[in-house]
């Protein structure tokens, strides 16, 4: 379109548009509204100018929270961990107490509460789908063999059996989901996000490719993984070994 044909659409002189393009103007909300309306972008320049203003960072994302909350369905692949959706609170403080030993208990309990508060939203609503591929690891070899795992694991199969998550189980070995643990969450409006995680920060990702990569990923575990028929059992195993010990 033409400097003169795209002001005429958003209501302001070629020249504002020009202003816009140089970036001797910033953009109001309601014309990058219109931009994208226009343009037929999908909310692209809108995400975009956000992105910028905010030093690169992704801040039209969100939190994690906000996400998951918005989402309509959430696929996840955790290899040592239960999914901190899926998590108790004691569990939540003996991991984070675990990852970071140096911190004092009022941040690992804040932190704790924080990832339960979430979870309690989750587990409590409707929405969103959750699909989980985990591994196998997470039930032979346990972060914990004490009352805390066993109270996880009971909670985690009260989860499956009441049909708010569908979990699968996979072996250890060479499969796609050596790349580590990730999700990927379906906004009800927007574009689908991959969240990964590593030992100094989540990072998001909105390629439109790369989040593709991530989906076909979580499908080849799926056909490899065990039936969640199947994975509860091994719950319902895992947890009458720990009450027999």
């Amino acid at each position: 379109m033409t400097q003169t044909a795209l002001g005429r659409a958003l209501g302001v002189r070629g020249t504002a548009i020009s202003n816009l393009e140089r970036g001797a103007r910033k953009p109001s909300p309601e014309n990058l509204r219109l931009l994208d309306s226009t343009l037929r972008t999908g909310g692209q320049l809108e995400r975009l100018w956000n992105e910028l203003k905010d030093s690169g960072q992704l801040a039209w994302l969100g939190k994690l929270s906000e996400l998951e909350q918005e989402a309509t369905s959430i696929l996840e692949f955790q290899n040592q961990l239960i999914p901190s959706l899926l998590q108790t609170e004691p569990y939540a403080q003996m991991v984070i107490k675990a990852v970071s030993p140096w911190k004092p208990n009022s941040w690992v309990e804040a932190n704790a509460k924080a990832r339960i508060q979430r979870a309690d939203r989750f587990t409590s609503a409707s929405s969103p789908v959750m699909f989980a591929v985990l591994s196998t690891t997470i039930l032979t070899n346990p972060v914990d063999s004490g009352p805390v795992m066993r109270e996880q694991l009971a909670h985690l199969h009260d989860l499956i059996s009441r049909g708010r998550v569908a979990v699968q189980f996979i072996d250890p070995g060479r499969h796609p989901g050596l790349v580590g643990p990730f999700k990927i969450l379906a906004p009800a409006s927007g574009p689908e996000v991959a969240y990964t995680e590593s030992a100094y920060k989540g990072q998001f990702v909105d390629v439109t490719a790369a989040v593709a990569e991530f989906k076909l990923r979580f499908g080849c575990l799926q056909a490899e993984a065990l039936p969640p028929g199947r994975s509860l059992v091994l719950v319902s195993e895992a947890l009458e070994r720990m009450n027999d010990e």
